[in-house]
């Protein structure tokens, strides 16, 4: 929103206040300044008022004019023009050489087509007062002397601020707002219009052009309508166009000009119809038929629904309320009565219609901010004053009011202890109630002791309803910048981060270490997409209940979909990562239907490297994931032994079937899956060549209790002992399920006499020699002691007790 500086200073006693000044204080009142920018004309040395006295034709060039044009030297100046809107008496801007224009434009005698031109007859836009410049600025004034300098003859040039309007502030969305908080930040004088009543020959209190008006929508609680009779449609004068102009508004006529400079003034947006063009003289304020269509003074035509709402006649939609009024009803130069539209309308209502069609105007942006039902009548009978002074006419009739304000002034009991205690410094409350009082509201001591007090908020700040927000408005005015520095002095206690902050961070520099380039990605995520990867009942249990985008309905059961569309992206930009991580939370169904929030860490990357080098790397597979989430699971305290691997899954579409695993912590506090992508969804995501990744998901209870330190243990300096078993067991049972049953057989047996180092399976093996359907697998045990070494006769009876466990679990047979 633009704002004007002279436009401000009707408002407010801003003499001796610098722009500078102004544009620092703005956003410590909470007006974000964008811009600071002069309109009209600035300080010209060298431009003088010039009379064309003669012109002719160029001899080189059709489109030029040689002009003889007198500019108060002896002798009149040559000066070569392209202009075409100009005869012989009229006053021009010249620029005569040495002058420099707006942009830094010098003038210097020139030959233009072998014609000596001494300078340069000037358009609005090259001396920076508009953007017209289609002809010269034709001077109509009368009597302007020759020869004397431009700027004798315009107004000083203004300052303009375009400031940023957050959503809460409709209260600053005209200039008596701004002028309102500028005057209170800078402890002067308000000054809000006061309305002159109507001579009695320029009201009339009978013959309205209007019938009737009908309201039939709830987004319009109050409406009122004015008529005014024989106006003159024209130009707008000087001083308004010019007002407009200042803050990028293009003038129209002197009535639509009017509504839109009280629009400005005060921010309640106005509407003028012309009366003739009213079918059955009736307004109707009602919701829209579906289907319905209405064509704007833009030219486009909108298609309504019943949700929108439209100013009507009997017969068709005339206005969109709030938002833009239909070319059947605006005013022209033939309109000769009017009738004057000043309403409230539901913020909500003009926002979803002004969304819908993709229309927004200065009207809606300030309807959706929930304007001041205060200024209706005000800003109408304002409107009126403008009206009848530059178009002329009679007000017609009484107003015609339909319904009543929607809200009414807030009280809120306040006292300036509680405003020192939230602030933290010892303001008087004479200075706390002084900055309400400045900002208009009102305040009252009605226990006369003192203690707190009543303070009355109006209308225009419907923001402000509890004893907080008069703190915030208070500190908004007296600036935090003028509260002393104070040092702050504060206990401070040691404190441990919390395991699963360590835990972050021991994965984010174990997967940096490895090469893996961390990404981060939206916990939302595409039904259609979790649907295709968990199926639909899946998508549906992670489904939002009011999705912003189609493409972001779910919360996000996996990191690998977002990994997948990063390593995607690299590779069509051929960009050198090819290895990427996340960490972040995800969110998975429960037993019992409740949704459980699980930490994730999730890594991808291509199988085979594509990058050129002198050495051939190892392809990446299964094995290769399987290492990576076994060592992030070490990282949040889950040692090998605790993790169960099944065989592979087919029933996730993910997975490569036969090249994929799936584990959980016996606890159940984590979970776990690796191997290779679906080659048919890595070709879904665009990606050539095999992809590996795993994901491994932590509950929250992994997370529950501070790690204990790790302390030194000591090693044994006596040899280790080894011993081999083969145990036959059925093909489909899982290696990892053999060797707990091993590990924890060989645990029993060793006791508390020695320790079982290691265990782990070196050959497996199925074929000839063994029953249909079974493999065998060949495990080495490695024992030691602390305190001696191992005798062959202490090794081998634990051994035999192992086999003997072995042998008796179902499905088992040592091989011998």
């Amino acid at each position: 929103m633009k704002v004007s500086l002279q436009w401000l200073n009707q408002y407010a006693d801003l003499a001796g206040i610098s722009a500078e000044q102004i544009a620092s204080a703005l956003p410590m009142v909470g007006l974000e300044v964008e811009a600071v920018s002069t309109a009209g004309l600035g300080p010209l040395e060298h431009v003088v008022v010039g009379e064309i006295l003669s012109f002719e034709k160029h001899p080189k060039a059709d489109r030029l004019s040689v002009c003889q044009v007198a500019t108060g030297d002896p002798e009149p100046r040559q000066i070569v023009c392209g202009a075409k809107n100009f005869k012989a008496g009229d006053r021009v801007p010249v620029a005569l050489p040495g002058a420099v224009l707006p942009g830094g434009f010098e003038i210097k005698v020139s030959k233009l087509r072998d014609v000596d031109s001494h300078g340069m007859m000037c358009s609005a836009r090259e001396l920076g007062i508009s953007d017209e410049h289609e002809g010269l600025l034709l001077l109509t004034a009368r009597n302007l002397p020759v020869g004397s300098p431009i700027n004798a003859h315009f107004p000083p040039s203004d300052t303009v601020f375009e400031i940023s309007v957050t959503a809460n502030r409709s209260d600053v969305l005209g200039h008596i707002g701004v002028a309102r908080d500028l005057a209170a930040y800078f402890r002067r004088a308000p000054r809000v219009p006061a309305l002159a009543p109507l001579d009695a020959g320029r009201h009339d209190i009978a013959g309205s052009p209007l019938v009737s008006v009908e309201v039939s929508s709830e987004a319009c609680p109050y409406y009122t309508v004015r008529a005014i009779r024989n106006v003159k449609v024209g130009p707008s004068p000087d001083w308004l166009r010019r007002d407009l102009e200042a803050v990028g508004l293009r003038s129209v006529n002197n009535v639509v000009d009017a509504t839109n400079w009280v629009m400005l003034e005060t921010g309640q947006p106005l509407h003028a119809f012309d009366a003739a063009r009213i079918g059955g003289a009736t307004l109707r304020v009602r919701p829209a038929a579906a289907g319905e269509k209405i064509k704007l003074l833009d030219g486009r035509e909108i298609v309504l629904e019943a949700t929108d709402t439209v100013i009507a006649d009997v017969a068709k939609p005339l206005v969109i309320a709030g938002i833009m009024g239909g070319e059947d009803c605006g005013v022209g130069d033939a309109t000769v009565d009017i009738v004057l539209e000043s309403a409230w309308f539901s913020p909500v209502a003009v926002r979803k219609t002004s969304r819908r069609v993709a229309v927004s105007t200065d009207s809606s942006q300030r309807f959706t901010r929930d304007t001041d039902p205060a200024l209706v009548e005000y800003a109408a009978a304002r409107a009126v004053e403008i009206i009848l002074a530059t178009a002329g006419g009679v007000a017609s009739g009484p107003p015609i009011v339909h319904g009543a304000p929607p809200r009414g002034p807030v009280s809120i009991e306040i006292s300036g202890a509680y405003v020192r205690e939230r602030l933290g410094h010892d303001f008087g409350d004479e200075e706390i109630f002084g900055v309400f009082e400045r900002l208009g509201f009102s305040v009252k001591d009605p226990s006369g002791a003192g203690d707190s007090r009543i303070v009355t908020v109006p209308t225009g700040r419907p923001d402000v309803t509890r004893p907080i927000d008069l703190v915030e408005e208070f500190i908004r005015i007296h600036g935090a910048e003028n509260i002393p520095l104070a040092p702050i002095s504060s206990p401070t206690l040691p404190a441990t981060d919390a395991p699963v902050t360590l835990f972050v961070r021991k994965a984010t520099a174990l997967l940096a270490g490895r090469g893996f380039a961390e990404c981060w990605h939206y916990t939302l995520a595409d039904p259609v997409r979790i649907a295709r990867l968990h199926g639909q009942e899946f998508a549906d249990s992670l489904a939002l209940a009011n999705p912003l985008a189609s493409d972001q309905g779910c919360l996000r059961p996996s990191l690998l979909p977002g990994l997948l569309d990063a390593l995607k992206l690299n590779l069509a930009v051929h960009a050198v990562p090819r290895r990427f991580f996340e960490i972040g939370h995800v969110f998975r169904p429960g037993r019992d239907g409740a949704l459980r929030e699980l930490l994730s860490v999730a890594f991808i990357m291509l199988a085979d490297p594509v990058s050129q080098s002198w050495k051939k790397r190892d392809s990446a597979d299964f094995y290769a994931a399987k290492k990576l989430l076994l060592d992030i699971s070490a990282a949040a305290g889950l040692v090998p032994q605790r993790l169960v691997f099944s065989t592979p899954q087919t029933s996730a579409p993910l997975w490569q079937e036969g090249h994929c695993g799936t584990g959980r912590d016996r606890s159940g506090q984590a979970e776990l899956a690796c191997g290779l992508v679906d080659a048919a969804v890595a070709r879904e995501w665009g990606i050539k060549g095999a992809v590996v990744a795993g994901e491994v998901l932590f509950a929250a209870e992994n997370f529950a209790a501070i790690p204990k330190r790790p302390r030194f243990q000591d090693w044994s300096p006596y040899p280790p002992v080894s011993r081999d078993v083969a145990i036959v067991v059925d093909a489909g049972l899982p290696a990892a399920t053999v060797l707990d049953k091993v590990r924890g057989a060989a645990v029993k047996a060793a006791g508390k006499d020695f320790s079982v180092e290691d265990v782990f399976c070196f050959d497996v093996y199925a074929g000839k020699g063994l029953p249909e359907g079974s493999k065998s697998l060949a495990f080495a045990l490695t024992f030691r002691a602390e305190d001696r070494t191992l005798t062959d006769d202490i090794v081998n009876k634990a051994f035999q007790q192992i086999l003997k466990t072995l042998e008796n679990l179902p499905g088992f047979q040592v091989r011998k």
